[in-house]
């Protein structure tokens, strides 16, 4: 099904998070990507996506920061994903599904935040590896680990966001590769409003929720 396709977000990772001991070096690491990431106003990128049960897709990735990102979905997958500032929201556009959720409650949110640091973000890392102009770092929400488990994958010099990958309720892992990433580039804020198609609304449906 699609849905196990939806790479960031409906996901869980009930065992309990294990703190990895870095050594000096890997701390140095850890605050040059805290460094590259708060270097980054904006992204725009296409990412090609594929599970190891067979499902792939492909789309285009946006991003502004705070909290602002979507992901278009090319056909036959009738999905936009959005965040709006405030939440992450889903829109099966085929069956006119709309879906909330707390951006705070995702792991993936940390390439949103401004002025980011993984102590700040609460987050703790679980697994570091350097390889040949390879890094990985994987890193769950300390607070809630349950919200899911992600593994960015880096390229070193210059250090480069290349890949994310993300392990589902079902132990489906999947694989995010970006390609032709541009950052700090112009990005339309129109990308990042969102209508509900929805005619009929009921009391619930759209979370009331202020300004942060």
């Amino acid at each position: 099904m699609f849905k196990a396709l939806l790479f960031l977000f409906f996901l869980t990772v009930p065992a309990m998070a294990q703190e990895k001991q870095l050594t000096e070096e890997q701390q140095q690491t850890v605050k040059k990507i805290e460094s590259y990431f708060n270097a980054i106003r904006t992204i725009k990128s296409k990412f090609y996506q594929t599970s190891d049960n067979g499902g792939s897709a492909q789309g285009d990735f946006y991003a502004s920061k705070p909290n602002r990102m979507r992901l278009e979905y090319q056909p036959p997958h009738p999905i936009e994903v959005v965040a709006d500032g405030h939440y992450l929201i889903f829109h099966d556009k085929k069956l006119e599904q709309v879906t909330y959720l707390d951006l705070d409650e995702n792991p993936a949110a940390i390439i949103l935040k401004e002025n980011f640091s993984f102590q700040k973000e609460d987050l703790t890392i679980t697994d570091m590896t350097a390889e040949p102009g390879i890094i990985t770092l994987s890193v769950v929400k300390k607070s809630l680990p349950s919200a899911g488990k992600i593994t960015l994958i880096f390229k070193d010099k210059p250090l480069t966001l290349r890949q994310w990958r993300v392990t589902d309720a079902q132990q489906i892992t999947t694989l995010v590769t970006l390609d032709n990433m541009e950052t700090n580039v112009q990005v339309d804020n129109a990308l990042f409003k969102f209508k509900d198609p929805r005619k009929k609304r009921r009391p619930g449906d759209i979370p009331d929720k202020k300004n942060k």
